[in-house]
């Protein structure tokens, strides 16, 4: 068969494929996530290039040792993706550099309005720094909500791979967009003293 047809299978045919013996049935499916994935994890641990492709190449050896285990009961990118999630999870909990628990001030009102857009103010290549910024102040699960969000992932998907229920993660979600909303307006501010 073309490989150019193969290309168009739907991941549960290639992962049979290949599972059967046709390798490059998972050398379409390593094609069809890897940017996704590699993505995923520079936005979870930015400036960590080695850890990064570190944690990229684990993955995918999990992914192959696993792959009997898949039941097509979720995407595969979910899949993938808790897959890489545990493994950073694991490498943070080894080396004690994150502390993953998610602060919550009472006092806040997360449903006040009092910070505004910011960002309407702001240009886009401004914005992306400003953001950028933005996502490294929230914690580690606020982080990954949103960048996994941003991959177009469920809630579901995103509470099965921080195995958490689906309001935690709604609530981690609404706590990402509040805190980067104050984070935003207060870099704007900053910004505009300058």
């Amino acid at each position: 068969m073309a490989s150019g047809t193969r290309n168009e299978f739907p991941d549960e045919r290639l992962i049979k494929g290949f599972l059967e013996g046709e390798s490059s049935d998972f050398n379409i499916l390593y094609e069809r996530y890897k940017r996704q994935l590699y993505s995923y994890l520079n936005r979870l641990v930015p400036g960590q290039g080695a850890l990064v492709d570190d944690i990229f190449q684990q993955t995918w050896i999990k992914i192959i040792n696993q792959l009997p285990k898949y039941k097509n009961k979720e995407r595969f990118l979910a899949w993938i993706m808790r897959i890489s999630h545990n493994l950073a999870i694991d490498h943070f909990r080894r080396s004690k550099y994150a502390d993953m628990s998610v602060p919550i001030d009472e006092k806040q009102d997360l449903l006040s309005d009092d910070y505004g857009e910011p960002w309407k103010d702001i240009d886009r290549e401004a914005l992306e720094k400003a953001l950028d910024w933005a996502l490294e102040q929230l914690t580690p699960e606020l982080k990954e909500v949103f960048i996994l969000r941003q991959d177009d992932l469920s809630f579901k998907e995103i509470a099965e791979i921080q195995q958490c229920s689906i309001n935690t993660a709604l609530g981690r979600m609404q706590y990402a967009l509040k805190n980067l909303q104050g984070l935003l307006k207060d870099w704007h501010k900053r910004s505009n003293l300058k």
